[in-house]
């Protein structure tokens, strides 16, 4: 069975970060993404922007609009994606809900700037029977996948305490670290601001802070972006450590082993356990999978609009804890 897909906004993640790529090796867009997978079918694009158009027309042979209302009257999607700028979300998927009921809408994160914008948003799709999901795509990975099963059944041992680096705004991209931290250490149960930070661009904030999990307890602390991006984890477990460096593209797990010498002391081992590097190359395309596999009702990792809401509620709560 195949779906029609809808992608409403042709930008960098709709469309332009991977357009001159090999798509072979990257995935980092939708439209490349679910162009790739044989059970997707992309019936549209839109952009107010009509260049993007023609740049999509031509590199997916589908059809471009430059307005929502035309595209939804022309088909019937499946699935629509929502990957215009965060300030349009919300009424994006008012205009998609006044002119048809999708299976599902894949939303940017973050889903709105305002809390109570988000809850409306995933109130609107539940009243009209829609599957929310939001694009923090880290969830949808092969090696987060794989961490959160080793903390779960315990290979990674006890409670760890980490640290936590983010760069660019701690709603755009700090949130993606606090989404995954719960993904793998369950729900936040305590904020501590240490430091309130500075403010980025006009509607994003840099603090340092702290977040005690269900399963651990992490410091987070902000770097400059103009220096150079750095978005990065390290959690340090019972017997050994978890290094998540360069935002997922190298993972590595060292454990911890008994000293030849001093037998009464562990330390780390020189040796490294390291995780696939693919995972983040084509880190779209493992959501469109996800996706499908809960569209033919199989185990699937993706996530949800109320776990977005969730890290939404978490980030308003340390922005006005570090005001």
């Amino acid at each position: 069975m195949s779906f029609n897909v809808l992608i409403i906004g042709l930008g960098q993640i709709g469309m332009r970060y991977d357009f001159d790529l090999d798509h072979g090796k990257y995935t980092f867009s939708h439209a490349a993404a679910f162009s790739q997978h044989k059970d997707f079918n992309i019936v549209g694009g839109v952009d107010i922007d009509s260049k993007f158009g023609k740049f999509f027309t031509e590199k997916y042979n589908s059809v471009f609009y430059n307005n929502i209302q035309d595209a939804l009257q022309k088909n019937n999607p499946d699935i629509v994606v929502i990957a215009v700028s965060t300030e349009f979300h919300n009424q994006v998927l008012k205009d998609v809900v006044k002119y048809t009921i999708p299976k599902v809408v894949l939303c940017e994160k973050p889903l709105s700037y305002s809390l109570k914008e988000a809850r409306s948003m995933q109130k609107l799709c539940k009243d009209n029977n829609i599957q929310l999901f939001v694009n923090y795509m880290r969830n949808s990975l092969p090696d987060s996948i794989n961490i959160k099963n080793k903390i779960s059944n315990g290979d990674y041992a006890g409670n760890p305490k980490g640290v936590a680096w983010y760069s660019k705004g701690l709603i755009h991209n700090g949130s993606h670290f606090v989404n995954l931290l719960e993904y793998w250490l369950g729900s936040i149960k305590k904020i501590h601001c240490i430091n309130k930070g500075r403010s980025f661009e006009s509607q994003d904030v840099e603090p340092d802070f702290s977040l005690s999990f269900k399963k651990g307890d992490v410091i987070f602390l902000s770097a400059k972006e103009e220096n150079f991006s750095h978005y990065g984890i390290e959690l340090v477990f019972d017997n050994g450590r978890l290094r998540y460096d360069q935002g997922g593209k190298n993972i590595y797990w060292t454990p911890a082993e008994q000293d030849e010498n001093l037998p009464a002391y562990k330390f780390l081992s020189s040796k490294n356990k390291n995780y696939s590097t693919d995972s983040m190359r084509k880190y779209q395309l493992h959501v469109v999978n996800e996706l499908w596999n809960m569209l033919n009702q199989k185990d699937y990792e993706l996530c949800s609009g109320v776990m977005a809401i969730s890290t939404l509620e978490s980030i308003s709560e340390i922005i006005e804890e570090c005001k």
